[in-house]
């Protein structure tokens, strides 16, 4: 039996109200991205914060040592420039890139994933890159790929070695399933590296290209002269994270150790992880504090440490991430952009 022609003209009907709607449906999900994200940040800062002491917080933030502040300030500019050297090393393999372009795709991103929810600045980098050294967009993917690797598999093993030195080794996977999961992921590494490179389908073949492209980004790390410089570099991002918490909590009198630091800073990482609201607000507060507490700090103490720690990254981000967005992104846009007009 044939379809009636009403069926179809209702179809291509709701198909053009679906296109006609999808810049309002748009600005709908960017509202409810936002509101989302706010609600969590309310959430984890309501759980951080509700057996917080407020005046001795705040006796605790006015009195911090000056010098802890400007060893902070160190520390997270040094390790924006040790980071960016790393990102240098890896995108350089595939054309020429100065290290300021992979200086500024770097702080940019960060920049915009500190001012958008949900970690929604990181495709910047690709696309700075892209602009800036002609790099193709899959290959910068695999690169961002082989950055997020470096700094994954680093954390687990300083992770790792924390537990086993503070002897909480009863909180870790077995020896054996730890083996097991490394296993099945070179297996599937290995997997996806043995499918075609074409196929007759094109949507596939689509797939199979930027499969091959993105396994071409993270290639890099296969080359002893890329791996041996980046591993220290990570570990080394990593260290001045965990100095940074250090810093701080002697600030407040409440020195820890490097692997008690070393939690602190991979439970914030596993906190941030979750979406929110821009600049990771409440998310970070809560892993920083819950680790801490569970280390005996005092919740007004963790709290100063907490927020410290976020805003003495936070707010360089901001002024360096703008500052670059300004001057190293936008005003060569306007003046190619002019000098385009005075030819004609």
């Amino acid at each position: 039996m044939p379809i009636p022609t009403e069926f179809w003209t209702a179809i291509l009907r709701l198909m053009l109200k679906r296109i006609k709607d999808s810049a309002l449906e748009s600005r709908w999900g960017k509202a409810a991205i936002f509101f989302g994200g706010a609600a969590i940040s309310f959430l984890c800062l309501s759980i951080a914060f509700r057996k917080l002491d407020w005046p001795s917080f705040w006796l605790h933030l006015r009195s911090m040592d000056l010098s802890a502040i400007v060893a902070g300030l160190v520390l997270v500019n040094g390790s924006n420039f040790l980071l960016a050297k790393r990102w240098h090393l890896i995108v350089s393999t595939f054309g020429s890139v100065s290290y300021w372009n992979a200086f500024w795709s770097l702080r940019i991103s960060f920049f915009f994933n500190a001012t958008l929810p949900a970690r929604l600045g990181e495709p910047f980098r690709i696309f700075y890159l892209h602009r800036k050294s002609g790099l193709s967009p899959a290959r910068t993917l695999g690169a961002l790929g082989a950055d997020r690797l470096l700094d994954l598999t680093t954390m687990i093993a300083l992770l790792y070695i924390s537990v086993i030195v503070l002897g909480m080794r009863g909180t870790l996977p077995s020896t054996k399933s730890i083996a097991l999961i490394i296993v099945f992921g070179f297996i599937l590494l290995f997997c996806l590296a043995k499918l075609p490179k074409t196929s007759s389908i094109p949507w596939m073949n689509r797939l199979l290209h930027w499969r091959s492209q993105i396994f071409e980004g993270v290639a890099p790390l296969m080359r002893l002269k890329i791996l041996m410089p980046t591993i220290p570099i990570s570990f080394l991002g990593w260290a001045i994270q965990a100095w940074l918490v250090m810093t701080f909590s002697s600030g407040v009198h409440e020195p820890i150790s490097f692997f008690k630091a070393c939690m602190v800073v991979a439970g914030v990482n596993a906190a941030i992880a979750i979406p929110s609201s821009p600049g990771h607000i409440g998310t970070f507060e809560l892993g920083a504090m819950t680790m801490l507490t569970y280390f005996k700090v005092s919740p007004d103490k963790a709290a100063t440490i907490a927020v410290l720690y976020h805003m003495i990254q936070l707010i360089p981000t901001l002024l360096i991430g703008a500052y670059g967005y300004y001057f190293h992104f936008l005003t060569p846009r306007h003046e190619a952009r002019k000098n385009r007009i005075s030819k004609y």
